[in-house]
């Protein structure tokens, strides 16, 4: 499938070639000095601070050097830390540069010393390229881009250790980099650039073989490739790596690594990529067409990490409604829902993310346990148990599987707020739950069964000239939750400790239900009152249920609005 990807992004090279990756390029928060010649001696150009926003992941792009950084900073960067010129605390790859972090000017650990092992190799690279493989290929770039130029290479060392140490405090601990740029045409830049990039391109030239005059060797991206690592060879082959590419395959799937890293920089982590087009968006945004093709999900470490790699077949938008409902009939002054229906996926992602994991779902698929910054052990635990699968129904359009990991999630979220006493928030995420578990399983309307229950508890508790019994489990349980919530108001506390419901809304039998029951009848007689209250109470422990408890009715019992407490209209009988 990569390479497919690649195919892609080549047939777009090919017309635009390296503006692909430049137009989207974005240099590294630091200081960057140009440097001009000026007679003999050198003047700077312009000192130019770039800070990218970590929010909108934009930069200041109006200097008068931005499109030079961007393009030379392209070509002069090395290709990973053991494939630096000499020490891996230099980052450029050519004499035109000169890339460090401020602290290690600072602390010195880039000495003088130092500097002139960086310009001998580039003075003469044949130091660096000592295997007969490697060395063969750094020949035939100098043969085609010429030998370097040692005066002005000379002239650029001297420049270097003699101001170097002036742009940084010695006492600074400062972590970004100080990049150096003389300003040269650009094509002097890409000779340099090639004359590094070519011979250091492949996971290493041992692994090279000469195919029909042609060099073939093992890519470098997402292929850690070394003695270390022997059990990534192939041992029943003769040749042994992985796979093998041509010289210009590996260039082209470089340049597409190169690519996608750009798209990281700007925040840009989920790839959609078909025959004809690629696309790139952030968590916040998604596809808003059909697609079929290869998705690619991205994170940075030490280069572009591809944490997810699949084919989409079909993926729509545009989703069968799903109706959000205000099931429990909750005030909606202070509510972040709003009611109504939802027809595309994005909606679903948005909804789900703010009302179920407060905001906490959409830049945590792939985050490890440990580095999730969430304090309620209860809301990580089922972000941690639903994130796949609501990934792949909001980025994929694959929905297997979403309803039973949410059907489990959801319960456990709601119950969590409620011990908390997120009244308002678990009221929320009730009415989310029901509105997609009518879309996943079915017309399931529980506004309805809940009207009709309350309605015949409400005239069983209100008429005194009948007997208030219960007649199915929907209404033991409702009345059960109904119970408890009038128990937990009648804490003379400040702070109504909801915490108290737990025992009840967890009850996995009605045996315990009913002790519960009892043990806060005792806790809270002295306060416990009024006609209501009492047949409610007697109707609820007459009552005998056999079934598999309905915690969901026994939590919308709880939520709704107290039936005990509720004022009738005139003519009606009155609590107490």
């Amino acid at each position: 499938m990569l390479q497919d990807a690649i195919e892609t992004f080549k047939k777009k090279y090919e017309i635009y070639e390296d503006n692909l990756i430049i137009d989207d390029y974005i240099p590294v928060d630091g200081e960057y000095i140009i440097v001009g010649e000026e007679g003999d001696s050198f003047k700077i150009l312009d000192k130019v601070h770039i800070k990218q926003d970590k929010k909108t992941k934009q930069v200041d792009t109006s200097g008068d050097y931005y499109g030079f950084i961007c393009q030379a900073d392209y070509m002069s960067k090395y290709l990973e830390s053991n494939k630096a010129i000499k020490d891996k605390n230099i980052f450029s790859n050519n004499y035109f540069t000169f890339f460090v972090k401020k602290e290690n000017i600072a602390n010195r650990k880039i000495s003088k010393e130092v500097i002139d092992g960086y310009y001998d190799i580039l003075k003469n690279p044949t130091l660096k390229y000592s295997k007969s493989k490697s060395r063969a290929m750094y020949e035939e770039m100098e043969k085609r881009y010429g030998a370097v130029d040692e005066v002005r290479l000379e002239k650029i060392r001297a420049w270097i250790k003699e101001n170097l140490y002036s742009f940084v405090n010695d006492k600074s601990n400062d972590k970004t980099q100080l990049k150096i740029f003389f300003k040269y045409d650009l094509r002097e830049y890409k000779k340099e650039s090639q004359k590094y990039f070519i011979p250091n391109i492949f996971n290493s030239t041992d692994y090279n073989e000469i195919i029909n005059g042609s060099i073939y060797g093992l890519p470098n991206d997402n292929m850690g490739l070394n003695t270390k690592k022997p059990y990534l060879e192939n041992k029943t082959r003769k040749v042994t790596v992985p796979y093998l590419l041509s010289l210009d395959e590996v260039i082209i799937q470089r340049k597409f690594f190169d690519y996608l890293s750009n798209q990281l920089s700007k925040g840009k982590q989920n790839i959609y990529i078909d025959d004809k087009q690629i696309l790139s968006f952030s968590n916040d945004e998604m596809l808003e067409d059909e697609f079929t093709g290869i998705y690619m999900r991205l994170q940075k470490g030490k280069e572009v990490e591809i944490h997810d790699f699949d084919n989409v077949v079909n993926y729509q938008h545009r989703i069968r409604t799903i109706n959000l409902d205000n099931i429990l009939d909750t005030d909606t002054k202070h509510l972040k829902v709003r009611y109504g229906s939802i027809n595309t996926l994005k909606e679903v992602k948005n909804i789900v993310n703010e009302i179920f994991f407060s905001g906490y779902l959409v830049n945590n698929y792939f985050t490890d346990p440990k580095d999730i910054s969430l304090i309620d052990n209860n809301l990580k635990r089922n972000l941690l148990l639903a994130r796949g699968a609501l990934f792949n129904w909001f980025y994929k359009g694959s929905n297997n599987g979403v309803w039973k990991v949410l059907n489990i999630s959801s319960l456990s979220i709601i119950k969590g707020s409620i011990v908390k006493g997120s009244i308002p928030r678990a009221c929320e995420q009730f009415n989310l739950r029901w509105s997609l578990k009518a879309y996943f399983e079915g017309e399931v309307h529980m506004a309805d069964i809940l009207m009709e229950v309350k309605n015949s508890l409400r005239e069983k508790i209100n008429n005194k000239n009948i007997e208030a019994e219960i007649e199915n489990d929907k209404e033991y349980y409702f009345a059960v939750g109904q119970l408890t919530s009038y128990f937990i108001s009648l804490n003379k506390s400040s702070k109504k400790n909801h915490s108290l419901a737990n025992p009840i809304i967890g009850a996995k039998n009605d045996e315990k239900i009913k002790t519960e029951i009892s043990k806060m009848f005792k806790k809270y007689s002295y306060a416990a009152e009024g006609v209501r209250f009492e047949r409610l109470m007697r109707a609820v422990l007459s009552y005998c249920s056999e079934g598999k408890v309905q915690e969901e009715l026994i939590i919308a019992g709880y939520l709704s609005s107290s039936l005990i407490y509720e004022r009738l209209s005139k003519g009606d009988e009155h609590n107490g």
